[in-house]
C-alpha cells in the first residue's frame, strides 16, 4: 500500500513570513512568546501545503493565525478549510522531533473540527503531518493517541458513497454506464491495443471525458477478468484535445471502501499521460473503491463497484 506523502519543505518564503509574524509580537506587552507564533506559522503552513495537494481548499491569508493582532491575543495555530461547502477550523499544532505530547491550549479547544500534530526538525527545514484527533480535553496530548492522516482526509471529504456507483462487472456483459465509451470513439482515433483485445471478451477498456480547470482529460480504466472471475484493473488519465501534455502535477489516486488511498501517481512537466500500477480485488464480491483526479483545489471523483 502506497502512503500519501505527509512531510512539507519548509523554505525561505515561510520563514520570511514567520518572522514577519514575530517581529510583530517583540514587545514586553505581547500575551503569546514570540517563537511560539513562529513555530505556529510553520505548522500551518506544512498543513495547507498537506491538504492543497490532496485537493481540499483552504484559506491561508482568512486564517486567525495569520492576523497579528490575534496572534498576539491567543495561541493559535488555525486553519480556514473547506467542508463540504462550509468553512470550518483545523488546529495545527507544532511539535519537535524529540517530544512524545503535542501542547494544545484550553484557548482553542472550542470551534475546531479537529487538531493535527505537525513534527518540526530542529534545524526548521522540514515539517512532517504526524497525526490527527478531531476532539481534546487536555493541554498535553500524547502522539500515541492521536489517529491516522486518513481519518483527517475522511473527516475533510464528503463520503465517497453519496456519489453514484458504476459497476463494473456489468461491462463484460456490455452494460456499460452512461457517460463512458469505448477508447477509440472517445480518442477519436483507432486504438492499437484496444483492437487487438477486443477479440477476447474477458478483457474490456472504457473511458469517460473529464474537465479540471479548463483542461479536457481522458479517464480510462482498463479491466481484465480471469477464469475465477477476479477482476484486474489498471487507471489511466491522459489529454485530450490540442493539449499534448497533462498539467504539472495533476495526481491520479485509488481509494479503496474505507476512503484510504492506496494507489497514487503524478504527472511530471511533459508526461502525456499517467496510470497507476494494476491492482485487483480476489474472492471479494460488491467490493468498492474510488478514483479521484487531483488539480490543485480541484478535483474530480469517481466510485466503482465490483
Amino acid at each position: 500500500m502506497i502512503t500519501i506523502n505527509n512531510k512539507v519543505k519548509l523554505g525561505w518564503q515561510v520563514h520570511q513570513k514567520a518572522k514577519q509574524f514575530r517581529q510583530h509580537q517583540s514587545t514586553p506587552f505581547n500575551f503569546v512568546n514570540a517563537q511560539q507564533v513562529y513555530l505556529n506559522t510553520l505548522a500551518v503552513y506544512a498543513v495547507n501545503d498537506y491538504l492543497k495537494r490532496q485537493g481540499i481548499e483552504t484559506d491561508l491569508t482568512e486564517s486567525d493565525s495569520w492576523d497579528p493582532l490575534m496572534q498576539s491575543l491567543v495561541n493559535i495555530a488555525d486553519l480556514k478549510v473547506k467542508r463540504q461547502g462550509q468553512w470550518v477550523k483545523l488546529e495545527c499544532r507544532p511539535v519537535f522531533s524529540d517530544t512524545n505530547f503535542v501542547y494544545i491550549p484550553a484557548e482553542v479547544w472550542e470551534d475546531r473540527i479537529g487538531y493535527v500534530a505537525v513534527g518540526i526538525n530542529e534545524s526548521l527545514t522540514e515539517a512532517t503531518l504526524l497525526g490527527f484527533t478531531p476532539t481534546v480535553t487536555t493541554e498535553e496530548l500524547s502522539l500515541s493517541q492521536f489517529q491516522s492522516l486518513n481519518d483527517l482526509l475522511k473527516c475533510l471529504t464528503p463520503k465517497s458513497e453519496s456519489l453514484p456507483l458504476v459497476n463494473l462487472s456489468r461491462w463484460f456483459d456490455n452494460i456499460v454506464a452512461e457517460g463512458w465509451q469505448t477508447v477509440e470513439a472517445l480518442l477519436g482515433t483507432p486504438d492499437v491495443s484496444l483492437a487487438f483485445r477486443s477479440i477476447n471478451p474477458a478483457t474490456v477498456k472504457r473511458g469517460k471525458t473529464i474537465q479540471l480547470k479548463d483542461h479536457s482529460l481522458a479517464l480510462i480504466l482498463d479491466l481484465n477478468q480471469d477464469n475465477e472471475q477476479n477482476i484486474r484493473i489498471r487507471v489511466k488519465v491522459r489529454s485530450l484535445g490540442s493539449n499534448t501534455s497533462l498539467p504539472e502535477g495533476i495526481t491520479l489516486r485509488v481509494l479503496d471502501e474505507t476512503g484510504e488511498p492506496f494507489l497514487e501517481t503524478q504527472a511530471g512537466k511533459a508526461d502525456s499521460s499517467i496510470q497507476t500500477k494494476p491492482f485487483q480485488f480476489i474472492e471479494q464480491p460488491e467490493e468498492k473503491f474510488t478514483v479521484k483526479v487531483v488539480l490543485g483545489e480541484e478535483s474530480i471523483t469517481e466510485n466503482f463497484l465490483i
